[in-house]
């Protein structure tokens, strides 16, 4: 095993996987990119491609490129293990017993099932998906576009798929779990009958799921199946699918998310499929649901930039708004893309007619802000109650929750438009804003960023613990942070010292940045104890006890000293 993973090493580059989850900005021999696995607006997150390690210094998360996978997919060892080994193109040995899992028979399963859906397109009518071919390539579909997406077709018949999967030796309680087949009174029966097939594919483009669209209603009903046919029926949630976390398409548009810093959300599998084609390819669906936490946490790793592609009925507007206020909150750039020419419902439309149109729309996205004022002031006149009335609901909400510059910039843009004092706008904002404390939805509460009085103890003690011969350098007042071992050496946790093995490429650099940190962590110190004697003189001055004067002297004692580091 160990052999295989070494090999693994050998052939990724831990910079490029990192990279083709977040943006990574060079920093000298170094990257380093916002952390994906905590809040943060400065960058503490690093990579360094020399030792093939990573590390966050705000939550203290870190490790090798399998140790990564592991975090940011959320999965075991062994499927980060296999993971690795496909994209590094090694074969891993079969008896390997990490690999023998639940998870992975359901992979397996899922793929045939696929496979066995992509077979069904080339079948002739009755039971065949010709029919279906027709279907997709009426509404555009290229041969090329099938092909990549995977597309198929579930026949007509309620046994056909488990009696396929039974002779590749899934039982039928693989099946079940794979929410394929459902269960009756007298046996199982596919989920999917008379549908074309939409595969679901996770971060790392395993199948995961399917989304069936029907074609016609099914002629053959599976004894006590009474439910009316629903035009669209996606796989239920099962170990490998939680729909709040899949979106649609992602494992294809990741890499384009990240080069254009920008990820395109549309609504369902064909609006996906049919902006691929039609040149932009840096677009998703949430896959039936409302935008979730989860899913904008994913998006994050890759943008910051939200570009949202509303039917033009109001039950699309309703399903967005809910996913904007939650971008938001998460300080999203939000976008609406432009409007599509009369006629068109949906980008798969407009591909249809003219691929330039959707790309247009997509150029022509206009902020959030500016799209819930262009739909105000189609309803009212702007100088009428009715419009200050639907900016209160509709825009000020929008505009509340901005960061303050660009919150000032809209203000002023709605005092201008209903010649109203600006002052009234910003009290009226105020009373939209979210509570003092309400928690981010990107918050990970259980790895809070490090105050920067820590993350420079944390420096200095990991330099002295890979430099010991530095520690006669280390100011008198600082060695209360490193204790030593029975054998003399500087003790130190692998989250410190790791400063030093990822930054410092010898014991000059090392000294020198002792010597800057020591500087900038006895300020922080300082600044620490003003801040204890403003709140004492306060005190003094209230309550009248203790000496003001000593205090006040010990004060501006403090603050010579530190405007002279």
């Amino acid at each position: 095993m160990s052999s295989q993973i070494d090999e693994i090493k050998n052939r990724l580059d831990i910079a490029e996987l990192v990279g083709s989850y977040i943006r990574l900005q060079k920093a000298g021999v170094n990257f380093k990119a916002l952390c994906p696995f905590h809040n943060e607006r400065t960058p503490s997150f690093n990579v360094s491609p020399a030792r093939q390690i990573w590390h966050c210094f705000g939550c203290g998360k870190g490790g090798d490129m399998f140790e990564f996978i592991q975090q940011i997919e959320g999965v075991e060892f062994g499927d980060a293990l296999k993971t690795l080994a496909d994209r590094a193109g090694v074969e891993l040995k079969r008896e390997d017993p990490r690999l023998k899992s639940e998870r992975t028979r359901q992979f397996a399963l899922l793929e045939e099932a696929c496979k066995f859906f992509e077979s069904n397109l080339a079948v002739k009518p009755p039971l065949g998906g010709l029919t279906a071919l027709d279907y997709l390539k009426k509404r555009g579909l290229q041969d090329e576009t099938i092909k990549t997406f995977r597309l198929g077709y579930a026949s007509d018949e309620w046994r056909a798929l488990g009696a396929h999967l039974k002779q590749k030796n899934f039982s039928e309680k693989d099946l079940e779990n794979s929410g394929l087949v459902v269960k009756s009174g007298q046996g199982y029966y596919d989920r999917f009958r008379g549908r074309i097939m939409f595969p679901i594919f996770d971060y790392s483009g395993r199948v995961v799921a399917f989304g069936g669209r029907i074609l016609e209603a099914p002629t053959s009903q599976a004894v006590g199946a009474t439910e009316a046919v629903a035009k669209y029926v996606n796989s239920p949630e099962t170990s490998l699918y939680q729909k709040s976390k899949i979106l649609y398409g992602l494992n294809f548009a990741k890499s384009e998310i990240l080069r254009a810093s920008e990820c395109v959300l549309v609504e369902g599998y064909m609006d996906v499929i049919m902006s691929w084609q039609g040149g932009v390819k840096n677009v998703v669906a949430a896959s039936g649901t409302a935008l979730t936490h989860d899913q904008l946490k994913t998006i994050r790793r890759l943008a910051e930039k939200l570009i949202v592609a509303f039917d033009m009925d109001s039950a699309g507007e309703g399903a967005s708004k809910r996913g904007i206020d939650l971008a938001l909150a998460g300080g999203f750039d939000v976008r609406v893309a432009g409007a599509l020419d009369a006629g068109l419902k949906d980008p798969a439309d407009a591909v249809y007619k003219n691929p330039a149109l959707w790309q247009k729309a997509v150029s022509a996205s206009r902020h959030i802000a500016q799209f819930y004022i262009d739909s105000a002031l189609k309803k009212h006149k702007p100088n009428s109650p009715e419009a200050k009335r639907e900016f209160q609901r509709t825009v000020l909400p929008v505009i509340s929750s901005l960061a303050d510059l660009e919150r000032a910039h809209w203000v002023r843009e709605v005092s201008r438009i209903l010649n109203i004092k600006e002052e009234a706008v910003w009290s009226a904002s105020e009373k939209n804003k979210p509570a003092e404390g309400t928690e981010n939805v990107f918050e990970n509460s259980a790895s809070k960023p490090k105050t920067r009085k820590e993350l420079l103890e944390e420096k200095v003690l990991g330099i002295v613990a890979e430099y010991p011969a530095l520690v006669p350098k280390l100011d008198p007042a600082l060695s209360a942070l490193i204790s030593s071992g029975s054998d003399g050496t500087v003790v130190a946790g692998g989250r410190t010292a790791i400063f030093a093995e990822l930054f410092l490429s010898g014991i000059i650099d090392a000294e020198a940045e002792l010597i800057k940190c020591q500087r900038e962590l006895k300020k922080e110190y300082l600044k620490e104890k003003l801040a204890y004697l403003n709140a004492q003189i306060s005190s003094a001055e209230k309550t009248g006890e203790g000496n003001v004067g000593d205090l006040l002297g010990e004060f501006q004692k403090i603050s010579k000293e530190l405007h002279t580091l």
